[in-house]
């Protein structure tokens, strides 16, 4: 059990960034007071973790209340035995995983320099969470992503679609948002509902920006951040550090259709990845506003389809088409599906429980490892073609990564291996 080191030759640190929440009041009656989701952010550093060090704000499970949150994706919590056998086993769950789940990641080290003269300025990946999820489910691409270079940044989005998540009020109080709709069946949750947290989702994702431009500014003070203690994220790292320019959205299941529909509403947003894009809360204006506007990567798992998901993903592309017959610049839509893999396979719970998720089947057949590396490698080959790399990393060729099983090829992907100019 636990994270594999990130596949990059740059190491990974990681800190969290939160704003004060000024208002509850419901964002649909009150747009303006969206709230800042509270956020981790991950980047590369020249300093490698020392697994002793800093142990505890290593944890992937960062709470109990995480853990509540996990479990109630298995069992309802409908009724007071339940949640009482719930919290004991997230209790148990929780002192079982730590500290043998630490990132592989060290906390808030220095980021790093790159060689005098150079672009300092880095690509930024906002990564959306699903459902049942939070801002550590997808740490392993978080980190395969910093390690090349990449300034990742997972929020935890506060429309109740979260395992669990907490913020600070107005006054500095501590509150918890647990899911939404966790004493209902999945499939009994009516879609208008779900169609309402995703425009607070996209909403929260432009948020996002709004801050990463002031943090880049140097605009927000020390102070502003409420996280407190090692984990609190040093304001002045980021400042002049983000290349706004170079800005992707992607995420998983309700993140991916997060990803998809921002990028039609933000012209921020520059590139889109979309992993097992949930599709079905997605409104079709939305497939309209996307259409034409960013190079796309659908990533699928193999099991993740069913026919409403599959019409509407057909809906989007034949809006994609429609739309590269009328533009002159080449609309660039890469779909790829992942042979022997399971929708959970795309974040970090078959890591972490390899035996376990093959036995109840929320990881495929694929080893999990060559599942992670397959998914990862090819979000990593779209953004490293598609984006201007940073001036400051070099590249050193190329790598062809083809994955087998059963002598039939997965997926073929060639990427290109960076090297940093660190500053001596």
């Amino acid at each position: 059990m636990g994270l594999p080191k990130p596949l990059g030759p740059l190491a990974v640190a990681f800190a969290d960034f939160e704003l004060l929440r000024r208002s509850e009041a419901p964002l649909i009656e009150h747009e303006a007071a969206t709230p800042v989701p509270p956020m981790r952010i991950f980047y590369p550093t020249s300093q490698q973790p020392k697994w002793w060090r800093d142990a505890a704000d290593r944890r992937w499970l960062m709470s109990i209340t995480y853990a509540f949150g996990y479990l109630q994706t298995f069992i309802l919590p409908s009724t007071t035995a339940r949640r009482i056998m719930l919290w004991v086993l997230a209790g148990i769950i929780y002192i079982f995983m730590w500290p043998g789940s630490a990132l592989a990641a060290s906390v808030s080290s220095p980021i790093v320099q790159l060689s005098e003269g150079s672009d300092q300025r880095l690509p930024i990946v906002i990564f959306s969470h699903g459902l049942w999820a939070c801002r550590t489910t997808y740490t392993a691409l978080c980190c395969d992503l910093a390690s090349h270079g990449y300034i990742v940044v997972a929020p935890e989005h506060l429309d109740g679609s979260s395992n669990a998540v907490h913020y600070h009020d107005e006054n500095g109080k501590r509150k918890w948002i647990h899911h939404a709709f966790s004493n209902v069946p999945f499939v009994n949750v009516p879609m208008e509902d779900r169609s309402n947290q995703l425009r607070q989702r996209i909403a929260e994702i432009q948020r996002v920006i709004d801050v990463l431009e002031d943090l880049d500014g140097g605009l927000i003070t020390q102070n502003k951040n409420v996280i407190t203690g090692k984990l609190s994220l040093d304001v002045s790292t980021l400042k002049g550090r983000l290349s706004l320019s170079n800005l992707t959205v992607a995420g998983h299941s309700f993140g991916g259709a997060t990803a998809i529909t921002a990028c039609g509403r933000d012209a921020r947003l520059r590139w889109c990845i979309g992993l097992d894009v949930w599709w079905e809360p997605v409104e079709k204006v939305d497939y309209e506003r996307v259409a034409g506007k960013v190079p796309v990567l659908l990533l699928n798992t193999e099991s993740f389809e069913w026919k409403k998901l599959t019409d509407a993903r057909k809906l989007f592309l034949d809006c994609r088409r429609a739309a590269a017959n009328t533009t002159e610049d080449p609309l660039v839509t890469e779909v790829a599906t992942i042979k022997g893999t399971c929708h959970q396979d795309q974040s970090d719970i078959p890591l972490l429980f390899p035996i376990l998720s093959k036995k109840i089947g929320i990881s495929g057949t694929l080893d999990c490892m060559i599942a992670k590396n397959t998914n990862n490698w090819a979000c990593l080959d779209f953004l490293q073609r598609n984006l201007m790399l940073t001036k400051g990393l070099a590249s050193e060729g190329t790598k062809t990564f083809c994955y087998m099983q059963e002598n039939h090829c997965l997926l073929c992907i060639q990427v290109r291996e960076l090297t940093p100019r660190i500053q001596n």
